[in-house]
């Protein structure tokens, strides 16, 4: 009997169709982002539906089949990692993980109104998220430091905990928010300055590594993207007014990001600029500076920064107990102390720029009155001119031997 053979033509095709569903079932699945998409916006429907009928403990229950949606990704992802020896579509629901991480559905704010319980629930919650995050790095056998796990299990604690102070306390709710944008800025300036590596004994090519990566960095930045995007709903959830001063946090990890001073400086200058909106709280903005001009100092080797650090203190003393403009008269102690700081910063690392504050804020302390005749015009002008001279002197002799390379290299060049 005659076997019936399948025609040539047809196996590439089946071939291709299978490297096909191979590739989008497999390797690149859309059901996970679909499944992820139509999750969350189911979610989002339901929470609306159960405030419309003031179902306020059912934002409980709906918070535990999120938590139960995040373990079965979980699992997924050790299946596929670990038994199936799949790595890129287990990667695929770990980023979904890491989105879902950091309450990418807005449920903390709702089971924060439930009272009593919903403290518990929000216990509950930081402690599984500690535990999900430990899963995932073991899943992945990824070696993360200690303080790859305490940054984000604090930055979780930031978002879960201020609601119930907003909710349930009588303190302001602007100063609760800016509180929260000050504490989440403070966690990425830690973060930049440890800036941790996690590695994975698995990963030994270099297109793997690259891949991880980019994977660490993206769950860095939806976190951090996630906890910014908490602050801002709180605006709405529950009607806070806002001001510049709430926008100051954001430029204080400028001089974190780069090693150059100048972002320390412009960084700095913008949160001093935006936080005189804010007057009672100006005061924690200039000492937190001032330890941020200290480490970069000292870090960085860059001497000119401890200039910053004792203006910075200047402030935060100046300024400690201000409400309202205009600002407290210096006192003559604090004034003298931070003169004799600059000048032996000056002294001691020969910096020119440490003596420019010491002389204006000396004029604008002691406020000497303008001349008021010929003479005293005339008396100013000599000693202009007395200053000047030995201005020019000192120029002339400390860069005299740059003056002298500068000829040799002209001749040399002709």
């Amino acid at each position: 009997m005659n076997q019936i053979h399948q025609p040539k033509a047809m196996i590439p095709n089946n071939n291709c169709l299978n490297r096909l569903f191979y590739r989008w079932f497999v390797l690149y699945n859309p059901l996970y982002f679909i499944s992820a998409l139509c999750f969350v916006f189911g979610v989002y429907l339901v929470s609306t539906g159960m405030n419309r009928i003031n179902w306020i403990d059912g934002q409980i229950i709906l918070t535990a089949v999120i938590e139960f949606y995040e373990i079965l990704l979980l699992a997924g992802s050790f299946l596929l990692y670990r038994v199936a020896s799949l790595r890129r579509p287990a990667v695929i629901l770990a980023i979904i993980n890491i989105c879902f991480l950091f309450d990418c559905t807005y449920q903390i704010e709702h089971i924060s109104s439930v009272p009593y319980f919903g403290q518990i629930s929000t216990v509950i919650w930081i402690f599984l998220f500690a535990l999900k995050l430990i899963a995932l790095a073991w899943i992945f056998r990824l070696k993360v430091p200690l303080v790859g796990y305490i940054i984000p299990i604090l930055a979780a604690v930031g978002i879960a905990i201020p609601p119930h102070f907003l909710y349930y306390t009588t303190i302001d709710n602007a100063l609760i928010h800016l509180a929260s944008i000050w504490y989440g800025a403070l966690l990425a300036a830690i973060f930049l300055w440890f800036r941790p590596t996690v590695s994975c004994p698995d990963v030994r090519d270099p297109e793997s590594n690259l891949i991880l990566t980019r994977v660490i960095n993206a769950a860095w930045l939806i976190w951090g993207g996630f906890y910014l995007f908490h602050t801002i709903s709180w605006v709405r959830f529950f009607d806070i007014g806002v001001n510049p001063a709430n926008l100051a946090p954001m430029f204080v990890v400028l001089p974190f990001i780069s090693k150059k001073e100048e972002y320390t400086w412009v960084g700095s200058a913008v949160v001093i600029l935006l936080s005189l909106t804010h007057p009672p709280v100006f005061w924690v903005a200039t000492l937190l500076l001032g330890i941020v001009f200290v480490l970069n100092g000292i870090n960085h080797r860059q001497p000119r920064l401890y200039i910053g650090a004792i203006l910075s203190i200047y402030l935060t003393l100046l300024t400690m107990g201000w409400q309202n403009f205009p600002l407290p008269e210096p006192g003559f102690l604090l004034t003298v102390i931070t003169g004799m700081g600059l000048v032996t910063i000056g002294l001691s690392y020969r910096l020119i720029s440490a003596f420019i504050p010491v002389l204006f804020g000396g004029l604008a302390y002691w406020n000497p009155r303008g001349p008021r005749d010929i003479m005293e015009w005339g008396t100013l002008f000599i000693a202009v001119g007395f200053i000047s001279l030995i201005a020019g002197i000192l120029a002339s002799w400390k860069f005299r031997f740059m003056s002298s390379n500068i000829e040799k290299n002209s001749v040399c060049a002709r």
